[in-house]
């Protein structure tokens, strides 16, 4: 069966956190991990806007992601970490985000915790399929439970080491990087496509 993700986003500390339900302008948005995952889908682009110049903790988080240590995430500094019934409980709100002309072109995506920088345009030269799509890094990067079910980045997929990794890390986008960070390589790659 297919796995289906919402977005949490929490502060600095990992407080006030909210739920997104993938929806736009209060219009579904499929909800497999590979469905909604795109450098232009309209969900994630404005999502990703929320975190434009202003640091946040961000997990995408699957509704199989309920293993003991599925919210053990090194290298965050949060203070509070959020569990699985915050995103996927029965009593818990979700919020809607609204079309946004944010792009990624031209961006870096920051991670405060590590002090690394991945370089958008260098990572969408890297990453672009043969058909001339694009994997948006950030629900990858912050993908929790991935590789449980139908529609998620598979073992196999080149960047798949990397799923997950930055998952509840304060991250943004910027225009550049700040001096003292270092760049990370990424590539996110089906394969099979």
């Amino acid at each position: 069966m297919g796995q289906y993700y919402m977005a949490i986003l929490g502060d600095v500390y990992g407080l006030n956190c909210k739920v997104f339900d993938r929806s736009v302008n209060h219009e579904y948005t499929f909800a497999k991990l590979m469905e909604h995952s795109w450098w232009q889908n309209s969900f994630v682009n404005a999502f990703s806007e929320f975190l434009y110049n202003e640091p946040s903790r961000v997990a995408w988080v699957g509704d199989y992601a309920d293993e003991t240590d599925d919210f053990d995430f090194p290298n965050c500094s949060a203070f509070y970490v959020p569990c699985y019934k915050e995103v996927w409980g029965e009593t818990v709100s979700t919020h809607t985000v609204y079309s946004s002309d944010f792009i990624l072109d031209g961006k870096f995506l920051l991670n405060h915790d590590t002090r690394q920088f991945v370089d958008l345009n260098e990572y969408k030269q890297l990453s672009v399929d043969k058909d001339g799509w694009c994997i948006h890094p950030l629900p990858l990067l912050t993908a929790v439970g991935n590789d449980r079910g139908g529609g998620d980045f598979h073992e196999g997929n080149t960047g798949f080491d990397c799923v997950g990794i930055w998952a509840w890390q304060l991250l943004s986008f910027a225009d550049k990087p700040p001096k003292n960070f270092s760049q990370f390589p990424l590539m996110f790659k089906e394969d099979a496509r």
